[in-house]
């Protein structure tokens, strides 16, 4: 974690609101006493994009956890750095001996820190390989992990839940976010259970209850546990465990599970089997010996901005992840193009050094993972409000703007304030932890003028918000 030692800047109505005795101003203080939401658990901020005087403020020097709101600053400073056209390339080597269309040896992976190499991805490289004339591989699969470290706890779920796809940790080569689709499908007096896309080497363990009569247990309701592979060539097994209803008919249940090395060798390997290819061989770690140039390379099919668009559309917190974790790898290269393989710490202050050459000083900022699942992080509303202003001003301003949710039309506000007259024309990211609840975005004015809004609220009436948040929305529209 970082708190970034630089001077805040504010403008000056908000910081004299931000530190003004009494209570918040009008129709705030309306607002949140009828949602029972105490004004201390609020930090507020609506100002022209334009600039001028705010149009409310509120607490919005002080520091708050701004849950996934924080993936504002990651994605605007990916943007900035990396640039909206940049992509990332996934190499393959080969180590051994090859006759004709075997290879005596290993194929290396070296993992370019791809956030989206779905298992679309991953077959169209399979492909290619093949269509190079390789078939049988007598050796093991190599992951070459070196381009970051994504630190010791990176894997640990936030929640205790391994098994939810918001909790995977990020990784160089993740593929397919760490998680395949338990497809569920209640057959005579049990449930049939296959996983899409499939994953080798993986034995499920069923011990789901079949319940008679309508859907009153959904595949939601069940567990999904890691447990040891039992006969020869397994990399794990998987224990289903719950009650499903018959009548709820064919479900599916997308989860993470095992580790980032297993689950690659797995969805590697049925991936190759798939493709007519012969693997028997193991995966293991083995750091920097992807050397040279690549036999193969796959080069993602997405820009940076699709990425973007993906992280704040749905707020993917593996994504992000990676994605801060990316900025410091640029960072970190050599001259030679080798890298020290950087963490977290260089890619934090990477991040808080591109804020201090653009004249964006956040002294209260905390950055943790880059995700908002945290508990850690920090930012002022007045310092989300500041990079809103400043993303607007560049050139990549406009795919920033796109890449948040659309109120009442997609992504995580698809269902918010929908045909009210505020609905497409406000673009706000939302965040939302445990005593937690923010969003912060770019609101168009019935007049046509553009505010930027940012709205935190940490403590035990967090979850109360909600219609805070809706008529804040509702009524920033509504000025002239």
């Amino acid at each position: 974690m970082l708190g970034a030692a630089l001077g805040l800047l504010l403008p000056g109505a908000a910081a004299r609101a931000a530190g003004a005795h009494g209570g918040p101003p009008p129709p705030l203080d309306i607002w949140l006493r009828e949602a029972g939401v105490p004004a201390a658990q609020v930090g507020v901020l609506v100002e022209p994009l334009a600039g001028g005087p705010p149009l409310l403020a509120w607490q919005s020097g002080q520091a708050f956890n701004p849950a996934s709101a924080m993936k504002l600053l990651t994605s605007s400073a990916a943007l900035a750095m990396l640039g909206p056209d940049y992509r990332w390339r996934t190499g393959a080597w080969l180590r051994g001996v090859r006759s004709g269309d075997v290879l005596v040896g290993d194929l290396i992976l070296r993992g370019g820190g791809d956030p989206k190499l779905v298992i679309e991805d991953l077959s169209a490289f399979v492909q290619r390989m093949r269509a190079q004339g390789l078939r049988e591989l007598r050796g093991d699969l190599v992951i070459d992990d070196s381009l970051f470290d994504a630190g010791a706890s990176a894997d640990e779920p936030f929640d205790g839940d391994a098994s939810q796809p918001y909790n995977v940790g990020p990784h160089p080569l993740l593929m397919n976010f760490k998680a395949s689709r338990l497809v569920l499908r209640p057959v005579g007096g049990e449930v049939r259970i296959a996983l899409d896309p499939p994953l080798a080497d993986v034995r499920i363990d069923n011990a789901v209850r079949v319940v008679a009569g309508g859907c009153r247990h959904a595949a939601g309701g069940l567990s999904i546990r890691e447990g040891p592979g039992s006969a020869a060539g397994e990399v794990a097994s998987l224990r289903v465990s719950g009650s499903f209803s018959a009548g709820c008919g064919e479900q599916g249940l997308f989860a993470a599970m095992l580790g980032h090395r297993d689950f690659i060798h797995a969805l590697f390997k049925a991936a190759w089997e798939a493709s007519g290819g012969v693997f028997a061989g193991r995966t293991r770690v083995q750091r920097g010996v992807a050397v040279g140039p690549p036999w193969l390379e796959w080069v993602s099919p997405r820009t940076l901005a699709d990425v973007v668009r993906d992280i704040n559309k749905f707020s993917n917190n593996v994504m992000s992840r990676n994605l801060l974790l990316q900025i410091g790898a640029e960072r970190a290269l050599r001259p030679a193009g080798e890298p020290r393989r950087p963490g977290l710490a260089v890619a934090r202050e990477a991040v808080v050094g591109w804020l201090a050459g653009e004249g964006l000083r956040f002294p209260e900022l905390v950055i943790d993972n880059g995700a908002g699942l945290s508990r850690a992080e920090r930012i002022a509303p007045a310092s989300l409000a500041a990079l809103l202003r400043h993303v607007a001003a560049r050139d990549w301003g406009g795919l920033l703007r796109e890449s948040l949710p659309r109120v009442g039309q997609d992504g995580t506000m698809r269902h918010r304030l929908v045909g009210e007259a505020v609905a497409g024309r406000a673009w706000i990211k939302t965040g939302s932890l445990d005593e937690v609840r923010s969003i912060a975005g770019y609101v168009d004015t019935a007049s046509g003028r553009r505010v930027v809004a940012v709205l935190l609220v940490n403590g035990p009436a967090a979850a109360a918000s909600a219609v805070v948040q809706d008529r804040l929305l509702r009524w920033v529209h509504a000025q002239a």
